[in-house]
C-alpha cells in the first residue's frame, strides 16, 4: 500500500460525499495504491451511515466508528493503528484542506523527510483559533526546540517509521504535533491553500481549544513547574525585602506600627500562590492517574475491517 489517507469524521455528512469524489479523482490520477481510513468520533448525525455507503461501493475506503467521542487527536491515533501504507497523511473532514494538495505533500516527502506539513497560504479559520494556533506555535518553539520557519497543521504526511513511532506513546491525550516534535526534527512546510468550511460550523470551541493547550503544557513539558519555581523565588525575594524594610524601618523609629492592610494583603497574595500551585501539580496527578490506570487512547464499535483485525489500543 503506497498511501493511506486519515480523516477523523465528526458531524459531516454534508461534505463527505463531495471529500470523497475530490480525494478519489486525484488519487486516481495519481496512479499510486491507497486506502482512505474514515474514523467516526460518535458522530451525532448521519455521518456513519455515509461512511458504510461510501464502503459498500468502494473497498479502498475503510470505516470505523468510536464508541464515544474521544476527540480527533485519538481519531486519528485509531486510524494510524489500522493504516498500511508507507506514507499517511492526516487531513480534516471539512474542506478546508483541499484534496488537490496532496500530491504536492507525496512529492515532498520522497525527498527523504520523515513529515512534511502543509502551511496555509491565508488560514480561513476564526481570528480566536489562528490566535490559538500561534500561542501554540510559539509554545512547540520553548518546548520541542522547534524551529521557527517550521510551522504545523493538521494537514500533514508522515513516513511509516514516523508513524510507528508515534503510536508507541501510550498517553491517554496525544496531541499529534506534539509527539511529531518529540520523534524527529526531518520536518518540511510546503505551502497549500485553505479553503473556507462549506458545510456546517466548526467542533472547535474555545472549551476544546482550553483543554488542548492544558493537554500540551502538562503532558508534554514542565514548564508549569518551572513556572511555579520561577514566581515562588520572586515572591519570596519580595517577601524578605519588606521584611527587612519593616526590621530598618522599626529600627530606624520612622516605622511606628506594621499595617493590618499590609499583612492581609501579603497573606492573599501568598495564598492565592499556594492555590495556584496546588491546581497545577493537580492538573499533573490528573494524567498521572490517567497513565497508570491504562486509561483508552479510543475503543471500536464497529468497523469495516476484518473481524481479525480489531483491536483496541490499551
Amino acid at each position: 500500500m503506497d498511501l493511506s489517507i486519515i480523516i477523523p469524521v465528526y458531524n459531516s455528512y454534508e461534505g463527505l460525499q463531495e471529500l470523497y469524489a475530490r480525494l478519489t479523482k486525484v488519487l486516481n490520477s495519481s496512479n499510486i495504491s491507497y486506502e482512505i481510513i474514515l474514523v467516526d468520533d460518535c458522530s451525532s448525525d448521519r455521518s456513519y451511515e455515509k461512511m458504510e455507503e461510501l464502503n459498500s461501493k468502494d473497498k479502498r475506503v475503510k470505516i470505523i466508528q468510536l464508541m464515544r467521542n474521544f476527540g480527533q487527536h485519538n481519531a486519528i491515533i485509531c486510524g494510524f493503528n489500522f493504516s498500511n501504507g508507507d506514507f499517511i497523511i492526516t487531513m480534516d473532514d471539512d474542506l478546508q484542506n483541499p484534496p488537490e494538495e496532496i500530491p504536492n505533500l507525496l512529492n515532498e516527502i520522497k525527498k527523504g523527510y520523515d513529515c512534511v506539513v502543509g502551511n496555509p497560504v491565508i488560514k480561513k479559520h476564526a481570528r480566536y483559533r489562528n490566535f490559538g494556533s500561534y500561542i501554540i506555535g510559539k509554545s512547540y518553539e520553548k518546548i520541542f526546540s522547534k524551529p521557527a520557519h517550521i510551522k504545523m497543521s493538521s494537514f500533514r504526511i508522515l513516513s511509516r517509521a514516523l508513524v510507528n513511532s508515534v503510536i508507541a506513546y501510550n498517553t491517554e491525550n496525544p496531541m499529534i504535533d506534539a509527539l511529531i516534535l518529540k520523534n524527529t526534527n526531518n520536518i518540511s512546510n510546503i505551502e497549500v491553500q485553505h479553503d473556507f468550511r462549506k458545510y456546517g460550523e466548526s467542533n472547535y470551541s474555545l472549551k476544546k481549544s482550553y483543554k488542548l493547550a492544558m493537554d500540551m503544557l502538562v503532558n508534554y513539558s514542565t514548564l508549569p513547574l518551572q513556572f511555579i519555581s520561577w514566581i515562588g523565588f520572586l515572591f519570596s525575594g519580595i517577601g524578605a525585602l519588606i521584611v527587612i524594610y519593616v526590621l530598618v524601618g522599626k529600627l530606624s523609629g520612622w516605622i511606628s506600627a506594621v499595617g493590618w492592610s499590609s499583612i492581609i494583603a501579603l497573606i492573599c497574595i501568598f495564598s492565592g500562590l499556594i492555590l495556584i500551585s496546588f491546581g497545577i501539580v493537580g492538573e499533573y496527578l490528573i494524567r498521572i492517574i490517567g497513565q497508570v490506570s491504562y486509561s483508552q487512547q479510543y475503543a471500536v464499535r464497529r468497523s469495516s475491517f476484518q473481524e481479525n483485525d480489531l483491536s483496541m489500543k490499551e
